[in-house]
Formats: C-alpha cells, sequence, structure tokens
C-alpha cells in the first residue's frame, strides 16, 4: 500500500512537471495527460481497494475527483482558468483523493493542496506580472500613469483616502481592537487598488495581441468583438473559443483577430503540490 501511494505521489509530480512545460510553451496542457492522469487515479485506486479489501480508498478517489469537478468546471466557466488548467486539477484531485486522515493531522491534503495554490498562485501571478512589467516598462509606465489619472481611479483614491482619515481618527481616540482591524482594512483596500492597476495595465500592454486566425486553437480567449462589414460576427466568451467557431472565422475570412494571451498557472500547480507533501499541514502552526 505504502508502495502504490508513493508511486501516486511520483506519478502526479510528472504529470504536474509535463503539464507546466506545456504551458509554458504552448499555453495548453494535452488532453491525454489530463486523461491519462484520471485514469490512473482511478484504476490505482480500485486495485487497492480489491488487493486489501479497502473499499474507502476507490471512494476517497470518486469524492476528490468530484471536488476536483466543482472546483474546475467553476474556474472554467468563469474565466479563470483554460479547460487544460480545470481537466488537470480534476484529475489531481482524483489523484489525492478525499480523506479527512491524510497527512496525519486530521486535516486532508487535498484541502490543502487548494489552500497552497491559491497561496501560490497570487504569489506567481504577481511575480509574473512584475517580470512582464519590466520587460515593457516603457509602455507599462505609460498605461500605468495614464490608468491612474482616469476619473473612476480617482474618485475611489479619494473615497479611500477619506475613510482611511475617518479610520485613523477613530484609531487615535479610542486604540480598540476594531478600529485596529478597520485602519488596516482600509490600508489593504488601498493596496489592492494599486495591484489591481498594476495587473490590469500588465495585462493590456503585454497579453492582449492580435493573432492570425489559422493561428488560433481551442480554448483560447477573444477580447474583443469580430466585425465584418458592421456585422457582429462572433462575441467573446469566457470558456474561450471552440473548434467550431474557430471554423466560422474562416468562414468569414477574418484574418486576425484580439486574444487575451493567459497566464501559464500550471508552474504553480507543480510548487503547490510540492509544498503540500513536502511540508504537510503547516496550517497547524497557525490554527
Amino acid at each position: 500500500m505504502l508502495n502504490l501511494i508513493i508511486i501516486n505521489l511520483v506519478i502526479g509530480f510528472v504529470a504536474l512537471a509535463g503539464a507546466s512545460l506545456f504551458d509554458i510553451k504552448t499555453r495548453e496542457v494535452p488532453d491525454w495527460l489530463n486523461y491519462g492522469l484520471i485514469a490512473f487515479a482511478i484504476g490505482s485506486s480500485l486495485i487497492l481497494s480489491i488487493f486489501h479489501g479497502y473499499y474507502h480508498i476507490i471512494i476517497n478517489t470518486f469524492i476528490g475527483l468530484g471536488i476536483g469537478l466543482v472546483i474546475g468546471l467553476l474556474m472554467f466557466y468563469t474565466g479563470q482558468w483554460g479547460g487544460g488548467d480545470s481537466k488537470l486539477i480534476i484529475g489531481l484531485s482524483a489523484l489525492i483523493g478525499f480523506s479527512i486522515s491524510d497527512l496525519g493531522s486530521g486535516f486532508p491534503a487535498l484541502v490543502l493542496f487548494f489552500i497552497n495554490i491559491l497561496l501560490i498562485g497570487a504569489v506567481y501571478g504577481l511575480l509574473f506580472s512584475f517580470v512582464k512589467a519590466l520587460i515593457y516598462f516603457k509602455d507599462f509606465k505609460q498605461e500605468f500613469e495614464k490608468k491612474m489619472r482616469t476619473k473612476q481611479i480617482l474618485v475611489i483614491r479619494i473615497i479611500i483616502l477619506v475613510i482611511g482619515i475617518g479610520a485613523f481618527i477613530f484609531f487615535l481616540s479610542t486604540k480598540s481592537i476594531e478600529s485596529i482591524i478597520l485602519f488596516s482594512f482600509i490600508i489593504a483596500l488601498f493596496i489592492f487598488l494599486y495591484i489591481w492597476a498594476f495587473v490590469s495595465c500588465v495585462e493590456k500592454i503585454s497579453m492582449i495581441r492580435k493573432i492570425k486566425v489559422k493561428d488560433l486553437t481551442e480554448g483560447d480567449w477573444i477580447v474583443k468583438d469580430v466585425v465584418k462589414k458592421n456585422k457582429v460576427i462572433l462575441k467573446p466568451v469566457r470558456t474561450g473559443i471552440t473548434l467550431k467557431q474557430i471554423a466560422l472565422l474562416k468562414k468569414h475570412r477574418i484574418r486576425q483577430v484580439t486574444v487575451k494571451i493567459g497566464v501559464p498557472f500550471v508552474p504553480s500547480f507543480l510548487i503547490a503540490y510540492v509544498l503540500t507533501f513536502l511540508l504537510g499541514n503547516w496550517l497547524i502552526y497557525i490554527i
């Protein structure tokens, strides 16, 4: 049983390492890898359950599969992840499974994995954006200054500043826990505004580009209406373009479209996976 668990961990690592390379190079994770991972997760747990008579193993796998399916579909249909990323998460969730005895801490490894993805993904995304900002620094600087001078941002900054002054006065007069929490929240809100502006500017100058229709692949995100002779041929959708829609564009002889090049997030899955089983339940030191 221990040997198969180790094999599962290694297979998950190898699958993630391969998927990361594909994601960085092509921005896609092949279906054969994702479906192969799902098949292996179910097959290995089924064999283990039959051999040892521990049927909770296959049950844990299907619970993990279900959780991964829900999260994967949610992230896909809200436009946060591509189809390949979502399928990969489903396969990994089935491989890890869901059991309250995972890591010997009473805290499921699958839950820790998703928490690690959330934290690592946020840091990874910011670092990726920072590198892009440095590469396109001149364009980024102009776009950021323009963004911060817009009426919408100026109004939000003034509102936050006024509330922040009020919260600071409240803190000086009471020095209560509530005033500290309120003032900290205002500071966090102010920082979040700048992070949002930073990321949106990086996205605009480095991740929005025109590509030829012949180079489109299923799942690419179109960000502008495709119009020909004042007629809308295709509207952007959060789930990405389909093969049928690509054929439609070719039928209307559309040469170029504007697409969003997504961040290759699979490497953050790999880091989160390694940390999950390397650090174990680090939450025990916080809770």
